[in-house]
């Protein structure tokens, strides 16, 4: 008896969960997509020109006077001085070394005055000088004034046996300083 008890009641809890985990949602069956239209090729909309019609849209040099000018305010012209201040001041420079650490910059550079001391540089051919230059993310040793890249190039030679890793750079430099 017991166990029959048990039986049914094994048998009545798993019928109170396949109770509990059925769905009480009304299953909605998707419509039917309805079958496509007939497509219909239409004519295009725009006719392809000819050249003939293309001619009309071209300008000829006689219509150019026509055409408007965009006009520059003066204030934004550049004058002959302007001109001559921006091409003074382009030259060459030689790169000696790219860092992150200013101390290094600053060893760099005074090895190079050291170097340059040893050399003996005359009043006519004066020493280059040397600028730390700081842009970000590093501070840049460089040396010299040069108006040409071969005057930088013939300096360059002099001075890589001491500094193997310099390279001549374009740079803004100091006119005044330029031999």
């Amino acid at each position: 008896m017991m166990e029959s008890l048990y039986r049914f009641s094994f048998i009545l809890l798993i019928a109170a969960i396949l109770v509990a985990c059925s769905t009480t949602a009304e299953v909605i069956e998707p419509e039917p997509e309805p079958e496509p239209e007939e497509v219909v090729e239409e004519a295009p909309a725009v006719a392809l020109l000819s050249v003939a019609d293309l001619s009309q849209y071209r300008i000829n040099p006689a219509d150019l006077s026509n055409v408007p000018q965009n006009e520059i305010h003066p204030v934004f012209e550049l004058t002959p001085d302007d001109l001559q201040a921006l091409s003074s001041n382009n030259g060459y420079r030689i790169q000696l070394l790219s860092t992150v650490n200013i101390s290094e910059a600053d060893s760099i550079r005074m090895r190079y005055y050291d170097w340059a001391i040893d050399q003996n540089f005359t009043i006519v051919s004066r020493m280059p000088e040397a600028y730390v230059v700081f842009r970000q993310p590093s501070y840049r040793v460089r040396v010299g004034d040069f108006r040409s890249r071969s005057r930088a190039i013939d300096f360059l030679n002099k001075i890589r046996p001491h500094f193997p890793g310099a390279w001549v750079v374009m740079d803004t430099i100091d006119p005044e300083l330029v031999e």
